[in-house]
């Protein structure tokens, strides 16, 4: 299967083009900055599509010509998000339509190509599951589940979305986000009660789930996938790295959920919503102390094969966090 992976020099596309060249695979990149890519996956890759920015139409054509998957990981900004994965999905549409059926625009405005295409179109979604989120509910969020909506309107293409909780790789290394971690004053903050529960997936195990994600028979049928490494709660967390490095920790409770509400709150009244950021470690705080997006990680089940790593494995291999 030749696949194509958009933003593959980032956080998800590089592990995931990994995975995927592993499992015998061929691998298309695209991007701004092929010079980002290690040197192991820039050699392997069938081509690398350089794109000038999310609105190059002809580069995004050249891009999907041939390819049997896209996987979209496009970077946080808006803009990528939302313009740019709606582009990529009509690129895909031109490129994957095998039967045209065309309905006069007099009684369907603008939906002349909308049967025939069984194109795999995996797009960007690994974070908590925002299915049931409104709009307004979390910045980061909105582009995405407005794609979603978009796509599922007016596009023949069904894409498939992966909730995965929270990516460890990239909450402990993130300097707006609250790592817990203060591994020179030997201390660990948290918020709430420390035992409410988080899902976690760590980024080799995500790209083994999206590369079984795109490879299955039903896969152009796209639909919702859950997944994770492991679950684990802040004290848990600590407990852990406890054993690991044969240290105790001072833990330290900064607060409770009404507290990083109120912290959210203030964050939204003295910040524009494009700098979200500043303030998004509180939303995510309280989308995890709520509760509010815990899933069944079913396929992860279903894919038994794949062996995610657990949470002291995870340590192990990050000791500088």
């Amino acid at each position: 299967m030749l696949i194509l992976i958009s933003g593959i020099t980032g956080m998800v596309g590089q592990p995931t083009a990994r995975e995927a060249l592993a499992a015998g695979h061929q691998v298309r990149g695209l991007g701004r900055s092929p010079q980002k890519l290690p040197k192991e996956i820039a050699d392997s890759l069938e081509s690398f599509a350089t794109i000038k920015d999310v609105y190059d139409i002809p580069a995004l054509d050249d891009a999907v010509k041939g390819v049997d998957a896209i996987v979209s990981a496009p970077s946080g900004a808006f803009e990528t998000a939302l313009d740019g994965q709606i582009l990529l999905l009509r690129a895909a549409e031109r490129a994957g339509v095998k039967v045209w059926i065309e309905i006069p625009c007099s009684i369907v405005s603008g939906q002349a190509n909308m049967f025939g295409s069984r194109q795999i179109f995996h797009a960007a979604s690994w974070n908590y599951d925002w299915t049931n989120l409104p709009l307004g509910f979390h910045e980061g969020y909105d582009p995405l589940i407005s794609f979603r909506n978009h796509a599922h309107l007016s596009s023949s293409i069904k894409p498939i979305y992966m909730f995965t909780g929270t990516i460890p790789e990239y909450v402990m290394y993130q300097p707006f986000l609250n790592n817990p971690f203060d591994t020179k004053a030997q201390t660990f903050s948290y918020f709430g009660t420390g035992d409410e529960v988080d899902i976690f997936t760590a980024l080799d195990d995500l790209a083994a789930y999206i590369v079984a994600a795109i490879s299955e028979p039903n896969a152009a049928d796209g639909g919702v996938r859950y997944v994770e490494s492991f679950r684990a709660s802040m004290h848990e967390l600590a407990d852990a790295y406890e054993r690991v490095h044969g240290v105790k920790l001072e833990r330290k409770k900064l607060g409770t959920v009404g507290d990083v509400e109120r912290l959210l709150q203030e964050g939204r009244d003295t910040t524009h919503p494009s700098n979200y950021n500043d303030y998004s470690s509180f939303i995510y705080l309280q989308i995890q102390l709520r509760g509010l997006c815990l899933h069944d990680s079913r396929d992860s089940r279903r894919w038994s094969h794949i062996k995610p790593i657990s949470l002291e494995e995870w340590l192990k291999a990050h000791p500088d966090i």
